[in-house]
């Protein structure tokens, strides 16, 4: 029988993809050919929006009860090839499972170096073909999801299925998907969303799968980019910390690091990866740990979906053998804060508004964490000591986490008494069913302290929004802790200037009566 006719298989090999991990033959004994069996078969693949191609490797023709294989002669050139694993026409019924999945590497390698054509096949489709053995590949990049390009497979046409063939071929490419993630770190714990103060840190973990690909593939892309909103300051004194497990990646030799600063204020970050010295790595996946603090230039909102945003971009080769075939992931995590504004106003007439008045703004644990604050131009600056109401009664606070605060009046405007005690504030953040921030947030007076409200929203003109604690003050005296003084109060301050006054009269009474008795001896 001449070289390029295979014997009659009473083996046949049996379907294998290549990621199968364990080795088990590829031939296995076959059942008899009907005599009306289809001299052609069908090739259906699931996955949405892919488009494979199918190489004939051997051709079967009907041969009594078995069928007779013959190497297509398109891809003879690639048997007994050093530069493609020197197979012999025989040597491939005996691969087992390992084996078959470097046989169909070498064998893409061929088809893609000699640039041979196939048939091609469309996703979700039964894709008529004739009987043989085929190479299939996925040949676009236009798979949904995030999927890496699929790795060939060896494929029969026909299969045996039990006790017969089937000639109807069915394929479930198993995808690589590489998976993102971002968190913020806080307190041990991984959270999509965070509330701080203006100047503390905010911690950051991304982790992300390693893709794998075929052996013989080059130019593989691997790149994160950060973007920080202008509200967040990189520290880049601190830098990344890369990982997989124990292994400590090294910078500017396994990835390389590009910050530039925008426009717009905000700053992106890209890490690149040399993905031949991470591929090792893929059974653990990659970890990046970074920070940045939260600054002036924060968005301070009560409202929904107005945060200080991080987001992350994972770019990755998909099908390293079509070009520019990339995918991307996303992921991102928000950090909000919050502010408010003081409006000191006249007890008796709320809409005089009073100047001067000095405030500091303390937390639960008597902190003073209130750093900043709106100038007379509009403008956020660090606040120098305490919070000065200007001619329109306001001063303002200014990035702020949710928690209790107490407002202390430190000086009382000019002819107005000092408030006595602190006015307690709570700014409670909303969260939703996953528990996390929203954005929206309440503020509530919540010490009883009757000197205190919250009026309207103060709107910036810069699109921040604070709340508005409206408080009062008396003149002419001090004004107890819960407000108003009632008509004991009153009564008491009669009675103690009454008493005042009858000893006074008293001491002036009996002054007058020891002069007069010193002159009448003089």
């Amino acid at each position: 029988m001449k070289n390029n006719i295979l014997k009659k298989f009473s083996f046949m090999m049996v379907f294998i993809f290549v990621f199968i991990t364990t080795s088990i033959p590829v031939f296995a004994a076959t059942p008899s050919i009907s005599k009306d069996a289809p001299i052609k078969g069908s090739i259906t693949i699931s996955k949405k929006g892919a488009t494979f191609t199918a190489y004939k490797l051997l051709d079967a023709i009907k041969s009594g009860d078995a069928y007779e294989y013959s190497v297509n002669s398109d891809l003879k050139d690639f048997f007994n090839n050093s530069n493609y694993g020197s197979y012999s026409q025989e040597s491939i019924q005996k691969l087992n499972g390992e084996q078959v999945k470097e046989f169909a590497i070498n064998l893409h390698k061929y088809i893609l170096e000699n640039k041979k054509s196939g048939q091609e096949l469309k996703d979700g489709q039964k894709n008529t073909v004739d009987l043989g053995y085929y190479l299939v590949t996925e040949t676009s990049s236009d798979s949904e999801g995030a999927a890496v390009a699929s790795t060939p497979i060896i494929v029969s046409v026909p299969q045996v299925s039990g006790d017969s063939w089937n000639y109807d071929v069915t394929i479930n490419p198993k995808d690589n998907t590489p998976i993102l993630e971002k968190n913020i770190v806080k307190e041990n714990q991984r959270v999509k969303t965070s509330s701080e103060n203006i100047g503390d840190v905010v911690k950051y973990e991304v982790k992300a799968s390693i893709p794998v690909y075929q052996k013989n593939a080059q130019n593989i892309m691997y790149k994160f980019t950060d973007t920080m909103s202008k509200g967040l300051t990189y520290d880049e004194k601190t830098g990344f910390k890369v990982t997989s497990g124990d292994k400590v990646f090294a910078k500017d030799t396994d990835y390389t690091v590009e910050v530039k600063k925008q426009g717009d204020g905000e700053t992106v970050i890209t890490i690149n990866f040399v993905y031949e010295n991470i591929k090792a790595y893929a059974e653990t996946g990659i970890t990046l740990n970074y920070q940045a603090a939260l600054n002036k230039d924060a968005v301070i909102s009560n409202k929904e979906n107005l945060g200080n945003t991080n987001n992350i971009e994972l770019d990755y080769t998909n099908n390293p053998h079509v070009k520019d075939s990339y995918k991307k992931l996303t992921d991102k995590v928000t950090t909000y804060t919050f502010g408010f504004g003081i409006t000191k106003v006249d007890s008796e007439i709320n809409s005089k508004l009073l100047q001067g008045a000095k405030f500091s703004v303390k937390d639960a644990g008597g902190k003073t964490v209130a750093k900043y604050t709106y100038d007379e131009k509009g403008q956020v600056v660090s606040l120098s000591g305490n919070g000065v109401t200007n001619s329109k009664g306001i001063t303002t606070f200014l990035g702020l986490k949710e928690g209790k605060y107490l407002i202390t009046e430190e000086v009382a405007p000019s002819g107005y008494s000092l408030l006595k005690n602190p006015i307690e504030v709570t700014i409670t953040a909303n969260k939703d069913e996953s528990g996390n921030y929203t954005g929206a947030a309440t503020i509530e007076v919540s010490n009883g302290n009757k000197a205190g409200q919250i009026i309207n929203d103060i709107s910036e003109n810069d699109g921040n929004i604070l709340f508005n604690v409206q408080i009062e003050n008396h003149a002419g005296f001090s004004l107890p802790s819960t407000g108003g003084l009632g008509n004991t109060g009153f009564i008491k301050i009669a009675i103690i200037l009454l008493s005042i006054v009858c000893v006074l009269a008293i001491l002036g009474l009996g002054y007058t009566k020891f002069e007069n008795s010193r002159k009448t001896k003089n």
